[in-house]
């Protein structure tokens, strides 16, 4: 689920309304809500690819310098939004392409989307929880 306030790269841009994502056997497969979900939906479409669909990579942010709010005290030109993949807390996840990561997909269609407010565990051990870092997970400046 995109949740208003939530960021959508390439677009550099606040969710305005909820996205509901479905994902299956690692490619999303529906995208429904409003006209978030229409504008998302029409872009990935228009690159006539499948891969464009397929879950590429996800992480969690840890800087403590970066912060959700500075996307929007930028000129989408002047930034490719760095704070925004790495305010703290944050759980990031990304479509298309994987082949800088070890992957063999490749697609031009790529989007990074983190989302705030979401608990993330890994290895069954949590590292936010409701969008906030546990303690010793902490990227320290």
């Amino acid at each position: 689920m995109i949740d208003t306030g939530d960021i959508l790269l390439p677009f550099k841009r606040y969710a305005r309304d909820p996205v509901r994502l479905s994902v299956e056997s690692g490619f999303i497969r529906r995208i429904e809500g409003g006209f978030e979900a229409e504008y998302l939906r029409s872009y990935m479409e228009s690159f006539h690819d499948p891969d464009a669909y397929a879950m590429a990579h996800v992480g969690w942010g840890l800087h403590d310098r970066a912060h959700w709010t500075t996307l929007g005290l930028y000129d989408r030109e002047a930034t490719i939004g760095m704070d925004a993949r790495s305010f703290a807390g944050n759980f990031l996840w990304s479509s298309g392409p994987n082949n800088e990561a070890g992957g063999s997909r490749d697609t031009p269609c790529h989007m990074d989307i983190p989302l705030r407010g979401c608990s993330v565990s890994l290895d069954g051990e949590p590292v936010t929880v409701r969008g906030r870092l546990v303690a010793g997970t902490e990227r320290k400046s």
